[in-house]
């Protein structure tokens, strides 16, 4: 399981770029971490990796968000509702394992919703920087 470090949100985006070069059709992308650890700025670059051209931003308030690039992106943000419950009624087992790749913030509100296969990001705001562990994810398949 690897761990990263990044000192600037630029080098963060570039890491996530880089990572999605690994992703697949029907991969989950689990983040965890704190409000302002970086969870978005990540996923910015993923999204552009997949080859995403809209404005990426969190979906907080529409809970989905959904992107074309060389497959479907789904950025899902759980913040909003409290439990597994309130992921069921919003529809998140429609998009996990799906078309495209789901990436999905504040993860921990699915709980078992989410698939075991999932890979977990889980970012840390340090001194320097940001500490970014990826689990599940190890090099090109």
């Amino acid at each position: 399981m690897p761990t990263y470090r990044t000192e600037r949100a630029a080098e963060t985006v570039e890491l996530g770029r880089t990572l999605a070069g690994q992703l697949e059709p029907g991969d989950v992308v689990a983040f965890f971490g704190e409000l302002g650890s970086g969870k978005t700025t990540m996923i910015k670059g993923i999204c552009a990796g997949l080859g995403v051209n809209d404005p990426v931003r969190s979906p907080s308030f529409v809970i989905v968000s959904e992107y074309e690039g060389r497959m479907p992106v789904y950025h899902i943000d759980l913040y909003r509702l409290a439990d597994r419950a309130g992921c069921e009624a919003v529809g998140l087992d429609f998009y996990l394992g799906g078309e495209g790749v789901c990436l999905v913030e504040w993860a921990e509100r699915a709980g078992s919703l989410l698939p075991p296969a999932a890979i977990r990001v889980a970012l840390a705001v340090e001194a320097t920087g940001r500490s970014i562990e990826v689990v599940g994810l190890s090099g090109p398949r």
